[in-house]
């Protein structure tokens, strides 16, 4: 055990918590599920990698006091998670349970709910934030060796959080863009290989008797060279030659008759469908990257009743033609190539379902007022805004799809529309390098269409996130092109507010680093830039803008002013949660600059629950790190790691990894 309350060693549990008072007790789920190793069977036509099953069973083999790790990795429709599926169900024996979660797009707190929900505990008993629920997991699986298969996974962090404990478990890794996984936790990768023509005629056999191939050998032998090796085109063909009357003969005619390429088969399987469906399955074709769809989604661009749009689905994946997960649709990667071939226009469409109700959606969920200005006909979407929080989530990548899509085909207003309505979901430091990408695309958008109110909004969201990736002078470079854009009073005032902000942040760390002459220079350009935005908005007289500059304006000065200018703010922002938590935040700081180091931590303890739920993990880690030098001051030095210790796990768990590198040199300094 180190200092503080990092646990570096091996234990039967533990507990961590800020201040205890009383006794500690440490619980399991109230009622524990029963122990779950119900491992899906393979499919009874399930045949070949012979060689891949091997490998995994060696990787486990040589990993009997840690915990195991496996990608594996092939091309769409290969039959990855069935490689896995069988694997498991084979070795069964030792572990003593097994779970499968798919993680997709989904938030890390909502995979490790449904996993902690799988070992008993209710929603009541889980802790809110994915730091707290990946510690639940990882404690509760430290009792039993655990096999989990994680489908759908994007990058070794989502991983990371879901790993089990206990020697001998097992991971296996079926997603992309996990390399990290290799360097930092020895994973080691499998790679799927198409299907011998042994196997794949053994699927086909399963799936439609061996009677119906032996009675036309040659057509047989043709199917197989057409669906080379791929389980997906297997499966595709196995279901068309599974309808009554379906010969391989008729099969094989028909292919020829599409150019006898191996996206034939999906060009039967697009003709035996009717006019309806066959526009959705154009719509997979159409959608912008890979991400899943909502059914909604789907009927609004089609212009479809609901209940006929979700008939059509179904038939879709009948057919096996696309798949539901969590009540989205999603089509593999090979089906959705052919499907683009037959999209034509309709991938327009789609981007500008996505851009359009997109930005109505995000102005929902964060208000600004702008987009009224730049399209005078605009109106937000009639919904709450926690239902338009959570669709920016879901829709994200979507969203970053369509926006490529929409500069390659010269669709500029929707460009930034969409940057637009992605700016609710980075503003806070999540995404930076996403962040910057569209907004550079819609800064590029904005000049090609002559829309100079526009540009100057896409160049602020640009800034900032320069800001984030902590590339000062580019996001200084940036709020200067602002300003001269600026026409009116309220551009004006927005880009001095940001300019401000742009000396401020480095500022801030200067003085945290120790750097007193850089801190005071940086600080002081701060806070002209803020007083100036201060006076442009009582000229306008914006309640709102006149609490945001308030509480910048109060970062940089004197505690007593600052104090003044934070209560002014949290009048005029009462009804916003996240710029409350923000308040709160230099309100405590303040009060720790004054000296008031016990009060200010207090302060500063109080709100992280409310900056968990309006997800501001900058802020929490903000907040753990000055109450960090607040310790340091009372010579609480412990205290002072613990703290600083917890905000490098925020940080590194949610990636922010500008201020995990400077959390490392301040505990290094400590």
């Amino acid at each position: 055990m180190s200092d503080g309350n990092y646990f570096d060693g091996q234990a039967d549990k533990v507990f961590q918590a800020r201040n205890v008072y009383g006794d500690v007790h440490f619980h399991g789920p109230r009622q524990p599920a029963a122990p779950a190793l119900r491992v899906p069977a393979p499919p009874a036509h399930y045949r070949n990698n012979e060689r891949q099953l091997a490998a995994l069973t060696r990787i486990h083999d040589e990993a009997p006091d840690r915990v195991a790790i496996a990608v594996v990795r092939g091309a769409p429709g290969s039959g990855r998670t069935t490689l896995c599926e069988t694997w498991l169900h084979q070795h069964r024996e030792r572990f003593d349970r097994f779970y499968s979660v798919r993680v997709g797009h989904r938030a890390g707190a909502d995979v490790l709910a449904e996993l902690l929900s799988k070992l008993g505990y209710g929603p009541d008993e889980m802790q809110a934030s994915l730091e707290g629920r990946a510690a639940m997991w990882q404690s509760r699986t430290a009792e039993f060796k655990v096999a989990l298969l994680v489908d759908d996974a994007l990058s070794a962090a989502e991983v990371k959080a879901l790993l089990p404990t206990h020697p001998g478990s097992y991971v296996l890794v079926v997603g992309s863009g996990l390399d990290a996984l290799r360097a930092r936790y020895s994973a080691r990768e499998v790679e799927l290989e198409p299907l011998s023509d042994e196997a794949a005629l053994g699927v086909l056999t399963e799936l439609v008797g061996a009677e119906k191939l032996e009675a036309e050998p040659e057509e047989s032998e043709e199917l197989l060279r057409i669906c080379a090796g791929s389980a997906a085109e297997l499966n595709v063909a196995g279901m068309i030659l599974a309808r009554q009357g379906g010969t391989v003969r008729r099969l094989i005619a028909r292919i020829r008759a599409k150019g006898a390429l191996a996206s034939a088969v999906f060009d039967v399987a697009y003709d035996l469908l009717n006019e309806r469906e066959q526009a959705v399955y154009r719509f997979f074709g159409a959608h912008p990257g890979s991400g899943d769809v909502r059914l909604e989604t789907v009927a609004a661009v089609l212009s479809l009743d609901e209940f006929d749009a979700e008939d059509a689905l179904q038939k879709l994946v009948s057919a096996k033609l696309i798949e539901v997960l969590r009540g989205r649709y999603r089509m593999s990667e090979l089906a959705r190539l052919h499907a683009a071939g037959l999209a034509g226009e309709l991938s327009g469409s789609v981007v500008e379902y996505y851009a359009k109700h997109g930005l109505k959606i995000a102005e929902s969920a964060l208000s600004t007022g702008w987009p009224k200005r730049i399209w005078p006909s605009f109106a937000a979407a009639a919904v709450p805004a926690a239902e338009a929080w959570e669709w920016l989530f879901a829709e994200q990548a979507n969203l970053l799809a369509a926006a490529d899509v929409a500069l390659q085909a010269g669709a500029h207003e929707d460009v930034i529309r969409l940057a637009r309505a992605l700016w609710p979901v980075c503003k806070d430091g999540a995404y930076p390098a996403e962040l910057a990408a569209v907004s550079q695309d819609a800064v590029q958008a904005a000049q090609a269409a002559g829309m100079p109110l526009a540009e100057g909004l896409v160049r602020t969201q640009l800034g900032f996130a320069r800001m984030q990736l902590r590339d000062w002078a580019a996001a200084q470079e940036q709020f200067a092109a602002v300003a001269e854009l600026a026409t009116s009073a309220e551009e004006h005032a927005s880009a001095w507010e940001a300019r401000g902000l742009a000396f401020f942040e480095p500022g801030w760390i200067a003085r945290q680093q120790g750097r007193a002459e850089d801190a005071t220079s940086l600080l002081g350009q701060a806070e002209a830039c803020f007083r100036e935005s201060l006076a442009l908005a009582e000229e306008i007289g914006s309640d709102r803008r006149l609490a945001l500059i308030r509480m910048h304006l109060a970062k940089v000065v004197a505690p007593e002013e600052a104090a003044v200018l934070l209560a002014q703010a949290e009048q005029g922002l009462k009804n916003e949660p996240g710029n409350l938590v923000k308040v709160r935040l230099w309100q405590g700081r303040k009060l720790i600059e004054a000296g008031s180091y016990e009060e200010g931590a207090a302060v500063l303890a109080e709100l992280d629950s409310a900056a968990e739920q309006a997800n501001l993990q900058r802020e929490r880690i903000a907040a753990l790190w000055s109450r960090a030098e607040a310790a340091v001051a009372r010579g609480f030095r412990d205290q002072a790691k613990a703290h600083a210790k917890d905000a490098l796990n925020i940080a590194r768990m949610h990636g922010f990894t500008a201020e995990a590198a400077d959390l490392l040199v301040w505990l290094e300094r400590l």
